[in-house]
């Protein structure tokens, strides 16, 4: 439906440039406008009303002061379909801001699954009715399958457009699992996420402490594990997942340092996480990025805001030994790398 995008380039909501624009560096993980206060599927999870961020002039202030004190390049916006995504919002914000935004495409994690989700599922379904079941849920030898459906769906977006808008999105995610293991849906959709980043040439960003089993499912559908960001592993206390991760081939994202507030133990834990990636070589490995989901965590409301990586994260870790040079690496290179697969 769309041709790759030419190694080197990024597509942001205001167009698309080349990666030698981005000098500063790269928030990875972030959401300038979201809604998760109600999921489609309540009994698959809670409602929260504080799962909530939409206030545009807040976030660009705060990005533009990020700009002009940290030199901030580009904002990686992973608010994909279902959880209350604003292509224009995003625009504005980027434009007013003067910092480059990619936003996401794809389908969040089960209980947020947007209606096109369950109905694609429930005429997969009603299709083998009476007839020979296939051997696994995404097989369908009569015609195009579940997984083809759901990857024309993030397609449709990759070509023409987010939500009503002619801003096309740089990354498919983030996409991933809700409890401890992808579901059966889960699954259908990281494939199709798969297949999707395939056809597009962009990058998948995960979401959900079953790392391991995401990127399995990803590399396993064809998608080189280097277009692959693997979401929450700062919430996950495994060095060895970590690691196998790196050996693997994809990134590490730590994309909500900023859940861990400013207590010693709490940043000192994340710290030793990073560092042990770097002390087995895999520097080019990691994502770092703050990771603000609601307006609680916005500094107009006591909140710690975007520049808490910047103020707090990496002081601590040029404190226990990192250099500028590997912290250019993280914090510029290695997003770029994993966005345009260069």
């Amino acid at each position: 439906m769309t041709p790759r995008e030419d190694t080197g380039r990024l597509r942001t909501v205001t167009g698309t440039i080349a990666t030698s624009d981005i000098t500063g560096p790269v928030l990875s993980h972030e959401h300038l406008q979201m809604d998760l206060r109600w999921p489609a599927r309540p009994r698959l999870a809670e409602s929260d009303p504080g799962r909530w961020l939409d206030e545009e002039k807040s976030v660009q202030r705060e990005l533009s002061g990020l700009r002009k004190e940290h030199g901030l390049g580009l904002v990686v916006d992973l608010t994909c379909s279902g959880m209350g995504r604003n292509a224009a919002a995003l625009a504005r914000i980027s434009a007013g801001a003067r910092v480059a935004v990619v936003a996401g495409t794809g389908v969040f994690t089960e209980p947020f699954h947007p209606a096109f989700v369950r109905e694609t599922l429930a005429a997969a379904t009603a299709s083998h009715s009476g007839g020979t079941t296939p051997q696994t849920p995404w097989e369908d030898h009569r015609g195009p399958s579940t997984i083809d459906r759901l990857a024309e769906r993030l397609l449709a977006e990759v070509g023409f457009g987010m939500d009503g808008t002619n801003s096309l999105p740089g990354v498919i995610g983030e996409i991933g699992t809700w409890g401890e293991a992808p579901t059966e849906t889960e699954e259908l959709c990281l494939r199709a996420a798969a297949r999707a980043a395939r056809y597009s040439g962009l990058s998948v960003a995960t979401y959900g402490r079953a790392g391991l089993a995401q990127l399995e499912i990803l590399t396993g559908a064809g998608l080189a594990p280097e277009r692959v960001a693997v979401g929450q592993q700062d919430r996950v206390d495994d060095p060895g997942q970590h690691r196998k991760i790196a050996e693997t081939g994809g990134y590490v994202s730590f994309g909500t340092l900023g859940l861990a507030g400013d207590g010693r133990a709490a940043v000192g834990a994340r710290v030793r996480c990073v560092l042990d990636l770097l002390e087995a070589g895999y520097a080019d490995r990691v994502l770092l990025s703050t990771g603000v989901s609601r307006m609680a965590q916005v500094t107009r409301y006591g909140g710690s805001g975007y520049g808490y990586l910047f103020d707090t994260f990496l002081p601590a870790l040029r404190a226990a030994g990192a250099d500028d040079a590997t912290l250019r690496t993280i914090l510029r290179d290695n997003p770029l790398r994993w966005l345009t697969g260069s």
